[in-house]
């Protein structure tokens, strides 16, 4: 976000989050997360998750429905943010007039006690924990050798004015944090895919490096096989004539047998004709025998390194990561799970690992994927990590069933009744005629806290009515995966 949009942000949550209870605080590599409580109208408590992300290639504040999983062990930082101000108050959010420098107010009874203010500038960003009447900075993230634990802390110098402009400009509260949820959730899922795909495509290069290599060394020895004739040829030209030749030669011109063409055969002089002629001999023989030995594995490594080859094509072509994920158990047994090359067909395989999904697949008339929760838990998980906004999300009204979900932002309306069919299917109205579908997207879902597994709120919603068909399910069910 430029600064004008940025400035937009916190005049929003400025509203929203007066008042609000910091009720915890967590981190993650470049980033917090800072967990806001605060009770609305009729006492209904509403949380509120926001990340401040300082990354050198982010730099951004913004709110999110999908908050970040903590690591196991908090930062020094963190754990001195909640020394200070977890439980307190919000008393005051402001944004410079001419900087993305972001302060927050945190106190009791409007009176602010810290400040935590996040300077999202330049290739160097910092956060500082300071004392908002002394000014003095308690802890910080980033080096500057002006400004240290326990000194007063300035604010940097504001740099030269530029004319941004605000893409979320006339958009009300809810449909701008929804607007900033879906562009930071597509971006992290972005990064998430080049990860996942630039390590599969790491493994997948470094075996197909390996195996060409095999396939060009085999090629060569097979060569080198197909020359047997040729040599005993030569040593049955050599044992004819063996009566003309000496030690000490080099070569030998003799007539060839069916052609009588003269032909020019090289000898080792250091031994004697004889020994020349049974060397070739034992050469040929061998070479003959393991022809098809070397067929063999040249024809298993052409196919391994089509396989190989088939799989880079399928990894850089991949969506998203979840697609990519689908692939880890081939890579595995194309690569072997420490990145050598998977053991010979000859040799005893390793046990395979095998990775829980939490959804089963289906493909509707026109090809869209479906994906319909197993379980409970298998629900939260697909809705709230293996999916994108825009998504399209569906239920039964009511009563318990499969969370369903389209992968598409558009999907046409034979994909939206094939996924209600499926979720009336996998609910407790399977044996019913009809049931009525509710259909949003799933950037419109949400967890309430200590909901039970698979309990979700949801706003936005349109409701269908699903119809049993058992010509439409049955085609359904011979595309599950």
């Amino acid at each position: 976000m430029n600064y004008i949009e940025l400035r937009h942000l916190v005049e929003k949550l400025s509203f929203d989050l007066m008042d609000a209870r910091l009720e915890q605080i967590s981190d993650g590599e470049f980033r917090l997360q800072f967990a806001f409580k605060k009770y609305g109208e009729e006492d209904l408590r509403r949380r509120f998750f926001l990340i401040i992300d300082f990354s050198p290639t982010h730099l951004d504040i913004y709110p999110t429905t999908r908050p970040k999983k903590a690591p196991p062990v908090p930062q020094a930082f963190t754990m001195l943010l909640r020394k200070y101000i977890g439980n307190t108050m919000l008393t005051g959010l402001r944004i410079a007039d001419d900087d993305r420098i972001v302060t927050f107010e945190f106190g009791f009874d409007d009176a602010p006690f810290f400040e935590f203010i996040a300077e999202l500038t330049g290739r160097t960003p910092r956060i500082f924990l300071i004392e908002s009447e002394s000014r003095k900075i308690l802890g910080m993230i980033g080096q500057d050798e002006t400004r240290q634990i326990h000194s007063i802390y300035t604010p940097p110098e504001p740099p030269a004015r530029k004319s941004d402009t605000d893409r979320f400009d006339g958009l009300d509260r809810e449909d701008l944090y929804t607007a900033l949820d879906g562009e930071f959730a597509a971006r992290d899922e972005k990064e998430r895919t080049d990860f996942h795909r630039n390590q599969a495509l790491k493994r997948i290069r470094k075996v197909l490096s390996r195996t060409r290599k095999l396939y060009e060394n085999l090629s060569k020895e097979l060569l080198r096989a197909d020359n047997a004739e040729r040599e005993r040829a030569e040593a049955d030209l050599l044992n004819a004539y063996a009566f003309k030749l000496k030690q000490g030669m080099i070569y030998a011109e003799l007539p060839d047998f069916e052609t009588g063409e003269p032909m020019r055969i090289t000898l080792d002089p250091a031994i004697s004709i004889r020994e020349n002629i049974e060397k070739r001999y034992a050469h040929s023989k061998r070479m003959t025998r393991s022809r098809e030995q070397v067929k063999q594995r040249l024809d298993q490594t052409f196919a391994k390194r089509a396989e190989l080859e088939a799989l880079e094509t399928a990894v850089v072509s991949a969506k998203d990561s979840s697609q990519i994920l689908e692939l880890g158990p081939q890579i595995d047994d194309a690569c072997g799970t420490d990145g050598k090359a998977a053991p010979a067909p000859n040799q005893p395989k390793k046990p395979k690992v095998t990775v829980h999904k939490p959804y089963k697949t289906f493909k509707s008339a026109d090809g869209t994927l479906i994906l319909v929760g197993k379980s409970a838990k298998d629900n939260d998980d697909l809705t709230f990590h293996h999916t994108r906004g825009n998504d399209y999300w569906l239920h039964v009204s009511g009563i318990p069933g499969s969370h369903i979900v389209i992968k598409s932002a558009e999907p046409s309306q034979e994909t939206i009744l094939d996924a209600a069919l499926l979720a009336m299917h996998y609910s407790k109205r399977a044996k019913s005629e009809s049931a009525e579908v509710h259909v949003t997207q799933v950037k419109y879902v949400r967890k309430p806290k200590g909901a039970p597994d698979g309990k979700v709120e949801i706003r936005g919603e349109k409701a269908i009515i699903a119809r049993a068909s058992e010509k439409r399910l049955a085609r359904l069910m011979q595309t599950e995966s």
